[in-house]
């Protein structure tokens, strides 16, 4: 049974948001992603040279207008007017080892990782309440169980646990 809120799935690239939306729509979550909102808003950048799109985050967050409950997954989702935000976070070796098999460029896996380390989602401040979730070693329908029990029981909010960089 859905909760009527507007809940961002965020994370950092590489951390398994769009997994674990695979399995909230196969539970009859409505799910969409940011993409897919900025294309409907017409705030994303035509295809750049290095085959990526800019989304104007702070237009759609404007103009954006979400009235029905749904998950947005999307690592910029928490910047959205959402009632709540997932945050899935992956320990730095783990996230690495997963971009790589991507085939990300150096310089982009640094920078996710970096990202992470510092906290992702967190040091922007998500919007409404939030609470964080380790998928490091966990199967994503773990996960994907525990994040709808948190959604179920109200989503309280949550402070931030885990830290990369002391090794909690």
């Amino acid at each position: 049974m859905e909760p009527s809120l507007v809940v961002a799935l965020t994370g950092s690239p590489g951390v398994g948001k769009t997994t674990i939306a695979t399995l909230a729509a196969n539970a009859g979550w409505t799910v969409t992603t940011v993409t897919e909102l900025a294309e409907a808003y017409g705030m994303i950048s035509e295809l750049e040279d290095d085959g990526a799109q800019s989304i104007d985050i702070e237009g759609l967050a404007s103009a954006v207008e979400l009235n029905e409950s749904m998950l947005i997954d999307g690592h910029l989702s928490h910047l959205l007017p959402v009632d709540v935000s997932a945050v899935i976070r992956c320990s730095p070796s783990v996230l690495t080892a997963r971009l790589q098999s991507r085939d990300y460029p150096i310089w982009k896996i640094e920078s996710n990782v970096e990202w992470e380390m510092v906290g992702g989602p967190w040091g922007d401040k998500p919007n409404g309440r939030a609470a964080e979730f380790d998928a490091t070693n966990i199967s994503p329908n773990a996960l994907w169980m525990n994040i709808e029990a948190w959604l179920l029981s109200g989503a309280p909010d949550l402070l931030p646990q885990i830290d990369w960089l002391s090794g909690s």
